[in-house]
């Protein structure tokens, strides 16, 4: 059986209207509306449109350096992304940690479901196509206006920095009225956010296990609210083109867990800092700061010292054994 391709490389070229990705679907860009629902805009008056391929294919080469398609990002070969004109692929490697969490376009569809009763005052991504085979999730979704925070935060005064404190805090409050008994994502799939976690643990991420490492830290565990649970720097979406608008994306660890979390994620994640190159971890610091301080005067109560703790024992622990 012939290797399967690192998941960076899974999109490859045809020639310069058409690509293969994943060994089986094929993306083309056509002048005409397509009549597939499958389909969007190239941003310059033509369309993407995406469909099954049906094998043998064309000979492939690696992307060209002049493709419209860009590699946006590439984690460790678990994860890759791609813009496609006004959408976004993305691209995981699933296994026995991943394989029962809930999807994101399931979250997505739930979000944009009006039934769900979902207050959404922020953008976020429509689904536009998603596909899972040999161990691969494929989801292509619709692109937010405007850039990351990451990318804007430098070049923007003070009192648009506070804006976007202020929508994601109320974005957070929004969420957490939508509530459930259990720990899961919407589906009551399973939620895998890590960083809930004690270091290292080797348990999943069922209900139970979430639940004894939240109760492990002093967590309230008598309801649960639902959060995104990674409003990091590059998953938030800042437009600048009349006012300042915030939108979310990547939604993958989305899901209920307890009140106390919400602003103690924003107190303990680094994972959730800026990365500019020579800052110093202050400033590194200062969007997840700012967000947990907000969250503070609006009622939001953290475990910070209680995860620290936990984590700077577990580590301890960890490397002694070693």
């Amino acid at each position: 059986m012939q290797a399967q391709k690192p998941v960076r490389e899974s999109i490859l070229e045809i020639d310069d209207d058409s690509w293969i990705i994943g060994d089986r679907l094929l993306l083309s860009r056509q002048s005409a509306v397509p009549s597939s629902p499958y389909f969007w805009g190239d941003g310059q008056g033509a369309f993407f449109v995406i469909c099954e391929g049906t094998p043998p294919f064309p000979q492939t080469r690696p992307l060209s350096p002049t493709s419209q398609i860009r590699l946006v990002n590439d984690a460790g070969d678990r994860n890759a992304a791609w813009r496609i004109g006004e959408a976004f692929l993305k691209v995981q490697a699933l296994d026995s940690r991943t394989v029962n969490r809930t999807r994101e376009h399931t979250t997505l569809n739930y979000l944009h479901d009006p039934t769900n009763n979902v207050t959404l005052t922020f953008s976020t991504p429509i689904v536009l196509f998603h596909k899972e085979y040999d161990n691969r999730y494929y989801l292509i979704t619709s692109r937010v206006p405007g850039d990351t925070l990451e990318n804007a935060w430098p070049d923007m005064n003070e009192a648009n920095k506070q804006a976007c404190v202020r929508q994601v805090v109320n974005i957070c409050k929004d969420l957490a009225q939508i509530k459930n008994d259990r720990m899961c994502g919407v589906d009551g799939q399973e939620l895998s956010d890590a960083w809930i976690k004690a270091p290292r643990a080797l348990d999943g991420y069922s209900h139970e296990d979430l639940l004894r490492h939240c109760k492990e830290i002093g967590m309230g565990c008598e309801e649960f609210v639902l959060h995104h649970c990674d409003m990091g720097p590059t998953n938030v979406i800042v437009d600048q083109t009349d006012g300042c608008t915030v939108g979310i994306i990547d939604w993958e660890v989305t899901g209920y867990v307890p009140k106390e979390w919400i602003r103690t994620k924003f107190c303990v994640c680094w994972a959730m800092d800026f990365d500019y190159p020579g800052e110093d971890i202050e400033k590194s610091k200062d969007w997840r700061q700012r967000v947990q301080l907000l969250l503070r005067q609006e009622g939001f109560v953290e475990v910070e010292e209680a995860w620290k703790s936990r984590f700077s024992k577990r580590r301890s622990s960890t490397n002694g054994d070693s």
